[in-house]
């Protein structure tokens, strides 16, 4: 054989064994990536999954997701069932709502955030009620709008008041309501010409006239510039609340596509468990076209567990919580304290699908540290006030530019609302069993 004849062959060889080794690596991906993904285990609780629930304060966790069309009756008797007057107020209350939901499928996109707010109105003190939080039975809000300005949602303004319904949410929620400390003049501009005026008609006589002209203008610019420190409730703008709004943030993007995302959809938020620590942590996993660094930078206390191999990101909390597998009763404090941590960072849209968010918190403007009842319920008390005393400026709204965003939210937040104030009532998860009329 000749010297040439034996390189071809043994170059042959060599690119077949590449190629063989090539076909190996190939089968061995593939074999890894179906094996199923062994995942961490989850800590339990009276041998139920501990996972993130719908519920903010006190949550059920070892019930199971209640499936239904109506919270209305589910609701009506947890509340009859319970002992004492403040329940049967309760169940008044919640009967009362659900009137006011119920008449609002009938009107038009006009007439509904008036009946929608008062339904709104009543779950509140229903849940404040039961829970036995005291509020004062003000609203706790109010609104105006810029005079002169054009019909858009940055120009409706919106106050929190520390009295009122919506103050005793914010307490039951444990969010505080603070007064924001500014210098404001002590008369107006009409009042300080009054008050010059009298003030110097009554001195005039003591002073020579050739200093009157003097006095008076410097009496007129002390009136007119003399402040005080007035305490003023926080005020933010519609267009800045419902940019904070998850079931709408779609609508709103559509609407105002230069402000950036601020929910980040997540996947199965849990509680796992590792047994030979005797430690738990908060996990959950991140959808494929999220799963990068940019998104990881936005998700603000958690950081990537190099436990799982694969594409999809897995996020874990970077401080644990004590949970032994063998007594989980004793260390059911610690955990509530640490879930009350983590709860009020996510979001939820009610669906008959789990719809779970992470609300971020690394821009410099635009977020409203608030739950989402609260901001709702701020939202649709403008709305109503358009509806009631201003309906024409309400249809300019509805027939401008962001008037989408807007029929969503006034659509959109009843049965979102409702499912909030179901959870926090109850302390259950509740969902559509497929359909929703």
């Amino acid at each position: 054989m000749s010297q040439q004849k034996l390189n071809r062959l043994m170059k042959k060889s060599k690119t077949l064994e590449e190629k063989h080794k090539k076909l190996n690596k190939e089968v061995s991906d593939l074999r890894k990536a179906s094996k199923p993904l062994l995942e961490r285990p989850c800590s339990k609780y009276n041998k139920r999954d501990l996972v993130l629930r719908k519920t903010v304060v006190d949550p059920e966790f070892d019930r199971k997701t209640v499936l239904t069309d109506s919270h209305w009756h589910y609701i009506e008797l947890l509340l009859r069932a319970g002992r004492g007057e403040k329940c049967l107020e309760a169940a008044n209350y919640w009967n009362q709502a659900k009137n006011f939901y119920v008449a609002t499928k009938n009107l038009d996109l006009v007439a509904k955030p008036l009946t929608t707010y008062y339904c709104f109105l009543n779950a509140t003190k229903a849940l404040l009620t039961y829970k036995g939080i005291d509020f004062d039975l003000q609203h706790g809000i109010s609104a105006k709008y810029e005079e002169g300005g054009q019909i858009k949602l940055q120009n409706e303004h919106i106050s929190i008041h520390k009295k009122g319904v919506l103050a005793g949410l914010s307490k039951y929620l444990d969010e505080s309501i603070n007064l924001i400390q500014q210098d404001v003049n002590t008369f107006g501009s009409k009042q300080a010409n009054n008050l010059t005026r009298e003030i110097f008609n009554e001195t005039k006589l003591l002073i020579s006239e050739a200093n009157r002209p003097v006095f008076e203008s410097e009496l007129k610019n002390f009136l007119v510039n003399r402040k005080k420190i007035k305490s003023l409730p926080e005020t933010y703008t519609l267009k800045n609340i419902l940019y904070n709004l998850e079931f709408i943030h779609r609508a709103y993007k559509l609407s105002f596509n230069t402000d950036p995302e601020l929910f980040i959809p997540i996947i199965k938020p849990r509680f796992v468990f590792d047994k030979n620590n005797d430690e738990s942590w908060l996990e959950f996993q991140l959808e494929i076209g999220d799963s990068n660094v940019r998104t990881l930078t936005n998700i603000e206390g958690f950081e990537r567990d190099d436990y799982y191999k694969t594409d999809a990101y897995y996020l874990r909390t970077r401080d644990v919580f004590k949970w032994s597998s063998r007594n989980n009763e004793a260390n059911l404090d610690g955990f509530k304290s640490y879930y009350k941590k983590y709860r009020k960072m996510f979001v939820y849209i009610y669906s008959t699908n789990e719809l779970w968010y992470f609300k971020r918190t690394n821009l410099t403007a635009g977020i409203i540290n608030k739950n989402s009842m609260v901001l709702t319920f701020a939202a649709m008390h403008r709305l109503s006030e358009m509806s009631r005393y201003d309906p024409n400026r309400l249809d300019a709204h509805l027939a401008s530019q962001h008037g989408w965003l807007l029929s969503e939210f006034i659509n959109k937040s009843l049965y979102q609302f409702i499912d909030m104030i179901s959870s926090e009532i109850s302390g259950d998860d509740f969902r559509a069993t497929g359909f929703r009329n």
